[in-house]
């Protein structure tokens, strides 16, 4: 923030005015800090469906074998975000953050298929750390992706 000095003849009163009109507002964290917190969250995400995995693999094999390809999927979109720079590398996060957390809102909503147990199971303890790992982890990325197309 710029400051003024304007003087009434007392010489007393000092004016804060905003920085220049025309000035971008600046970000709230750098590309690089956002890049960080993306990957520690998109491993998050791979750990917790490492930890409820175990489960899956006698009830529902095909759900097992979808964990298994997120878990997969999580390691290299986790290096992706964190050694490029890239509108994609955020388009991919957005993508690993968004599969699980629609494929549990089917889950406990309408079911998956072979899987009616979860309807309306909501307060699963990992499924709720899940859900906010995800979520916030979409929000950034959809934010570090609008920034990037922003400046081009």
């Amino acid at each position: 923030m710029e400051t003024k000095t304007q003087s009434n003849g007392s010489r007393l009163v000092t004016l804060a005015a905003p920085a220049a009109a025309d000035r971008a507002l600046a970000a709230p964290i750098s590309e690089s800090t956002a890049r960080v917190m993306g990957t520690m969250a998109v491993l998050g995400i791979g750990v917790i469906h490492i930890l409820d995995s175990a489960g899956t693999y006698h009830s529902t094999r095909w759900i097992f074998w979808a964990y298994i390809a997120l878990i997969a999927a999580s390691v290299p979109a986790a290096i992706v975000l964190l050694h490029w720079t890239s509108v994609l590398a955020w388009a991919l996060v957005t993508g690993v953050a968004a599969g699980p957390l629609i494929a549990y809102l089917w889950s406990r909503s309408i079911g998956l298929p072979g899987d009616a147990s979860d309807i309306g199971n909501w307060l699963c303890t990992l499924g709720m750390v899940a859900l906010f790992v995800e979520s916030s982890l979409l929000a950034l990325s959809i934010t570090r992706i609008r920034a990037g197309t922003r400046s081009r």
